[in-house]
């Protein structure tokens, strides 16, 4: 017998009631888990910035998937994020592509943006900075690329907890599919569990200032400190 069909008001949306339920739980744990996590990272001293994502920065540039790379994605920093500049420096050094994500005119996806070695960071949508130019990483160029995937909060079965807009999911399903996802956190953005549902996409590798985690077979702690 078919199911009856309930009222369950989302964003306009008839949903089953049991669906709609499942979908409002997740939505709040998510939101209750970013608003810790966020908050926890907010109160990072600059020093306590510099200094763990140094120690991120040094165990990265060892990594081989890093030192091997032709291409890297990377972010410029915001909200005390791990700080990039010196993994940018070392790739240009190294002869690696860089690109940039950058949000696009319609501020429903993500567009890659390639950094070339004298371009200064300018101030994009939201005020992320980005890249000045307009060469951008084309779908079908990402099988020999490694991204390093910001987030709020990241589990060793590397789940991963966004800002909430779904711009790196989507990513990771289009231009992005198939790169070695390489998530850079702090130890204390590392939990238990992420609430996760289908649409939400899991990384490869996490590094912190600790340890290098590799999700997928869950050896979580091939370097340790």
């Amino acid at each position: 017998m078919a199911r009856q069909r309930l009222p369950c008001r989302r964003k306009g949306q008839q949903l089953f009631a049991s669906e709609g339920s499942h979908v409002l739980v997740l939505h709040d744990e998510k939101k209750q888990l970013r608003s810790v996590l966020r908050k926890q990272r907010r109160e990072l001293s600059p020093i306590d910035v510099h200094e763990k994502s140094r120690r991120i920065f040094e165990r990265l540039h060892t990594f081989s998937l890093f030192q091997n790379a032709n291409t890297i994605v990377t972010y410029a920093a915001d909200e005390n994020e791990v700080q990039t500049e010196a993994i940018w420096q070392a790739a240009i050094e190294q002869d690696t592509a860089v690109y940039y994500p950058r949000i696009t005119p319609d501020r429903t996806n993500l567009d890659f943006v390639r950094r070339f070695p004298n371009d200064q960071l300018i101030p994009g949508t939201f005020g992320i900075l980005i890249p000045p130019g307009n060469d951008i990483l084309e779908a079908g160029q990402a099988r020999d690329t490694v991204v390093l995937t910001p987030g709020v909060g990241f589990d060793t079965d590397g789940h991963r907890l966004g800002r909430g807009k779904g711009y790196y999911d989507r990513a990771f399903g289009g231009v992005l599919a198939g790169a070695v996802r390489v998530a850079l956190a702090y130890e204390l953005q590392i939990v238990s569990v992420i609430p996760s549902g289908p649409q939400d996409e899991r990384v490869d590798w996490i590094v912190t200032e600790r340890r290098l985690i590799e999700c997928q077979s869950k050896e979580t702690s091939k370097t340790a400190l």
